[in-house]
């Protein structure tokens, strides 16, 4: 509740003029919500949605009305005060496409936890870029990405009609934002990322590099968890949609060992 607190008082500051706060069954304190920001537009769920599902019933609101994009979000993420307007310029240099923005660690604001993804279907899979890099390292431009976080991304509501909604059924809460942008870039949908839209993320448990590594029967639970990036289950959705054609169980496999193999790197640079 405070983080949600923090993001949204962080999202008028830099100029929103729009917001949708997303109550996933009741349990994200939308009545406070509504009474301290009565700008927010609060949407309750009576049934589990996800995050997938909260970001569609947003898309679906944005539609309903008179805006020309959407800005996909997370309510652990907070914005700099020149957000929007850095934003807006690379909006404006690259009609039509999606945009991601750079994400810092809240916890070390000068270091980065994601510049947009990358996909290597034969060798390590799933990559985020720039992880740990420090900020004063990324490009200066926009520069193209094969997939972007849902934290930060722009999408013009054309889009949608090019490519449908977020896949809520089938990835309600990993990977759903992978999948969708992999879908823009078949369609011919520019994906790109700004590296001067700054972002800072309250990272959780889940990152080493805050938490130190996990025990092996942590991640293991996490491989087994349908609804975790780790998710062999979400995985192997990705890999039949989008994989190598016939050969996506070979490329998956590979990712799996890649998973086991991290798993033992992180122990070893990450120790608790």
């Amino acid at each position: 509740m405070d983080a949600s607190r923090r993001t949204i008082r962080s999202l008028l500051e830099a100029g929103a003029g729009s917001i949708l706060y997303v109550d996933d069954t009741g349990e994200a304190g939308g009545d406070e919500i509504a009474r301290e920001f009565p700008s927010v537009n609060v949407v309750r769920t009576t049934s589990p949605v996800w995050w997938t599902g909260a970001i569609v019933l947003g898309i679906q609101a944005a539609r309903g009305g008179s805006d020309d994009a959407v800005l996909f979000f997370n309510q652990d993420v907070t914005c700099a005060k020149d957000y929007f307007e850095k934003l807006a310029d690379a909006v404006s240099k690259n009609p039509g496409a999606l945009i991601g923005s750079a994400v810092m660690y809240a916890q070390e604001p000068a270091r980065v936890w994601s510049a947009g993804g990358a996909v290597e279907w034969w060798g390590r899979g799933i990559r985020v870029l720039h992880h740990g890099a420090p900020a004063a390292s990324l490009p200066t431009e926009p520069f193209p990405a094969d997939w972007l976080f849902g934290m930060g991304t722009y999408v013009p509501v054309e889009v949608f009609d090019k490519i449908g909604m977020p896949d809520a059924a089938r990835f309600p809460m990993a990977w759903g934002d992978l999948d969708f942008s992999l879908r823009a870039k078949q369609a011919g949908i520019p994906v790109l990322v700004d590296p001067a839209a700054r972002l800072f993320h309250e990272v959780g448990d889940y990152d080493a590099r805050v938490a130190g590594a996990p025990a092996w029967k942590t991640y293991a639970g996490w491989m087994a968890d349908d609804k975790h990036n780790l998710s062999l289950s979400a995985h192997a959705e990705i890999w039949k949609r989008h994989g190598p054609r016939l050969l996506w169980p070979l490329s998956l496999a590979m990712r799996a060992v890649f998973l086991m193999i991290n798993f033992l790197r992180i122990r070893l640079l990450f120790p608790r």
